[in-house]
């Protein structure tokens, strides 16, 4: 038997000309790593006033994983511009437009849409 083990990549974290990128590497964003990443990502976006936060591994979201996000944009600074980037499946983006959250959120499908969206 041969058994194929993945590790998971840690969150990563960068600024470049005061934006903050957070990339998460993970799949879920549920109830049950929710609490684990507010204490990772909060301290970090906090005082910020652009967020970048690559989301392209993402499958799955519930209320738990909105609340997140909305933590994460109410902790930066005001006016503040927070960009949900990497989105690939299409149920995560109805989820995002169905809650209203794209009138919060900026929605980019790639790094150049984003870069366009933070410059405007």
């Amino acid at each position: 038997m041969k058994l194929n083990i993945f590790k998971r990549q840690p969150n990563a974290v960068e600024q470049i000309d005061g934006v903050l990128r957070l990339r998460l590497n993970e799949r879920r964003l549920s109830a049950a790593n929710v609490e684990q990443l507010r204490s990772e990502f909060l301290p970090k976006v906090a005082g910020q006033a652009t967020v970048i936060l690559e989301l392209d591994q993402l499958c799955f979201m519930d209320s738990a994983g909105l609340g997140f996000l909305v933590g994460l944009r109410k902790a930066m600074l005001t006016p503040q511009q927070m960009v949900l980037e990497g989105f690939s499946d299409p149920t995560l983006i109805e989820l995002i437009k169905l809650t209203r959250m794209d009138q919060i959120f900026l929605l980019s499908d790639s790094p150049k849409q984003t870069k366009q969206l933070i410059s405007r």
